[in-house]
């Protein structure tokens, strides 16, 4: 953390967050703070206590053996628990991605979320054969899982790839942007019908989180 950070705050933060009694916490202290690389040693082991413990653990814990949490099918409901957030979450706490649960969610929500027009949607179904509609996608819910699953190994997935050219082309709108629906993504300029057509700050901070973990390399003329 730099200096200057420390003479803004009323106490330095970093005891706690590098205590190795809340290894997720530490783990991505280490990271993202301390600049430490995925293969240092105490991140490492971080990175290890952090999937045995509190909250990832518990997580993980309540997935079922297919992959999904809750119940089956795209996994939005219920907030914040079903399978969805659950991998959401998972990917914000720095969770391992070599973890076969992990894995087995990623497997689950590529084959369960994905439309006709590339972007993910929501569906609070318990249904396990039924995609959720084209007018359920939305910037926030898209940007999330195309950040979990880009944090988890999956860039190169045709689905994951067709996500990240639809958030591209819905942000930016012209003749290249998927149809507006009232009850989802209604534009660009990322205007969305579940915030009255309006531009929603929860969809750009979301979409522009899930481009950032592109590599510079991979990153499209349209991202």
């Amino acid at each position: 953390m730099p200096e200057a950070w420390l003479a803004e705050l009323g106490a330095d933060p970093r005891p706690w967050l590098l205590d190795p009694e809340r290894p997720a916490v530490r783990h991505l202290a280490l990271r993202l703070l301390e600049d430490r690389p995925p293969e240092d040693p105490e991140v490492v082991m971080s990175r290890v206590a952090a999937m045995g413990a509190p909250p990832i653990a518990a997580i993980l814990d309540a997935q079922d053996d297919a992959g999904w949490w809750v119940k089956p099918g795209p996994g939005y409901a219920p907030k914040y628990t079903g399978t969805t957030w659950s991998l959401i979450v998972l990917e914000q706490l720095g969770a391992d991605s070599s973890s076969a649960r992990i894995q087995a969610a990623c497997a689950y929500l590529l084959d369960h979320t994905r439309t006709i027009t590339g972007g993910s949607g929501c569906s609070g179904t318990h249904r396990d054969d039924r995609l959720p509609p084209p007018s359920s996608v939305l910037h926030c819910l898209n940007g999330n899982l195309v950040r979990a699953l880009v944090a988890f190994g999956h860039l190169d997935d045709p689905r994951v790839e067709a996500a990240i050219g639809w958030g591209a082309r819905a942000a930016a709108g012209g003749p290249e942007a998927p149809a507006w629906y009232a009850s989802g993504t209604s534009g660009p300029g990322f205007r969305c019908g579940v915030n009255e057509g309006l531009p929603c700050a929860w969809g750009a901070v979301k979409t522009l989180r899930a481009f950032a973990a592109i590599p510079a390399h991979h990153r499209t003329p349209a991202v």
